[in-house]
């Protein structure tokens, strides 16, 4: 089996806000929803928006509760494909209420930072490399 990512799933508080940020805000399509969760195919990779009460009932199995809202784990890394692909994905996710660090040049790496509602946090990037 080759190695491969196929689902990432955010515990969220407010799944409606979640998914009106993802969905309006960002312009992903719901592929399927239902009262406690809704997964978007990003590029043939899930992103799966689950009630943070129903994710802890996984992550408890292996010893762990969810982290609460405003902590964070993971960044999340999408590959643009020029800064002007950064700077609009930048600008659609500040349109639709996230908290931005404005994209920047690093090294020959353009990026910039936002999180979703939930304090997710993303980056968006661009290697001129």
């Amino acid at each position: 089996m080759p190695a491969a990512i196929s689902c990432v799933t955010f515990p969220v508080d407010d799944l409606r806000k979640s998914i009106a940020f993802y969905r309006d805000g960002l312009g992903l399509t719901v592929e399927e929803q239902d009262e406690e969760h809704a997964a978007f195919d990003v590029d043939g990779v899930y992103l799966v928006l689950l009630d943070r009460s129903e994710f802890g009932t996984y992550v408890e199995k292996v010893g762990f509760r969810p982290a609460g809202k405003g902590s964070s784990e993971t960044i999340i890394s999408y590959f643009a494909e020029s800064r002007g692909d950064v700077d609009a994905i930048m600008n659609k996710a500040k349109g639709a209420g996230a908290t931005i660090s404005a994209a920047s040049d690093d090294d020959g790496v353009y990026s910039g930072y936002f999180t979703d509602p939930d304090g997710h946090t993303w980056e968006v990037l661009f290697d001129a490399e």
